[in-house]
């Protein structure tokens, strides 16, 4: 369990790179104000879900920085059984 986070980050970069490989077709990505030319199918799909894991991060740092209004005590829990 020691080094559980740390194999299972390994096996999603080399899926990642295994992925990306793969799927080397060059595309253009035609966003609102800017073209990008030359990327291929893999890294674009990398990128998108990289971006999403940092948006949905981004969103839920004010739920993760707050403290835990709710503290329950033993009593409480008894009480309620």
């Amino acid at each position: 369990m020691k080094y559980f986070y740390f194999i299972i980050l390994i096996l999603l970069i080399t899926s990642f790179f295994v992925f990306a490989n793969l799927n080397s077709n060059i595309i253009v990505l035609d966003l609102f104000f800017l073209k990008i030319e030359g990327v291929s199918i893999g890294f674009s799909m990398i990128f998108a879900v990289l971006f999403g894991v940092i948006i949905s991060l981004i969103l839920q740092l004010p739920r993760l920085l707050s403290r835990n209004s709710k503290v329950f005590d033993k009593k409480d829990e008894n009480s309620q059984t």
